[in-house]
């Protein structure tokens, strides 16, 4: 960068995630990676079909051991407390059960609009730092529990404006 040589070898980091042509009517995006290297990276989102919205629904997955998991998909059980500074979920996948929460300061946010194509805009908020807990629940195994000390990502899309974080002024759209 500016001739410097920047070294990210062994820097933790996500490759990122996109939504198509238009958001969802809320989404969550959920990512922590332990010190350990397991890691969960889901996306949540209620989705607007005509003028009915779905409930949540999860895609996403947990790696422990470097064995990936797949959560969330068709009939997948998901239950979400969200808030725009914290979130408690539950995701399921094929034997297991993942609850958890994650949370951070409002000052640790982020805000700014996302525009759909077609005019509609969704405030976001964004925590990079958050602390994250999950506990993992497996058919035939002993339980375990993951832990993201300031360094999990909690993202919520909504329509609201009166949610009380601040937002960035700059336009989108």
């Amino acid at each position: 960068m500016d001739g410097r040589t920047l070294l990210v070898d062994g820097w933790r980091g996500v490759i990122g995630h996109n939504w198509g042509t238009r958001h969802a009517e809320r989404w969550i995006w959920l990512h922590g990676l332990t010190d350990s290297g397991d890691w969960l990276d889901a996306a949540l989102g209620k989705v607007k079909l005509g003028r009915v919205t779905t409930p949540w629904v999860a895609s996403g997955a947990l790696s422990l051991g470097g064995r990936r998991h797949a959560l969330g998909g068709p009939g997948r059980k998901v239950e979400v407390h969200e808030a725009p500074d914290r979130c408690a979920f539950l995701l399921t996948g094929k034997g297991l059960r993942v609850r958890g929460s994650v949370a951070a300061p409002r000052k640790d946010f982020v805000g700014w609009v996302y525009a759909d194509p077609d005019g509609p805009e969704h405030n976001t908020v964004n925590c990079s730092i958050a602390d994250m807990s999950v506990q993992v629940e497996r058919d035939g195994g002993a339980p375990l529990e993951l832990v993201v000390q300031g360094g999990a990502a909690y993202e919520l899309g909504m329509r609201e404006r009166d949610h009380g974080m601040s937002i960035q002024p700059f336009p989108d759209g």
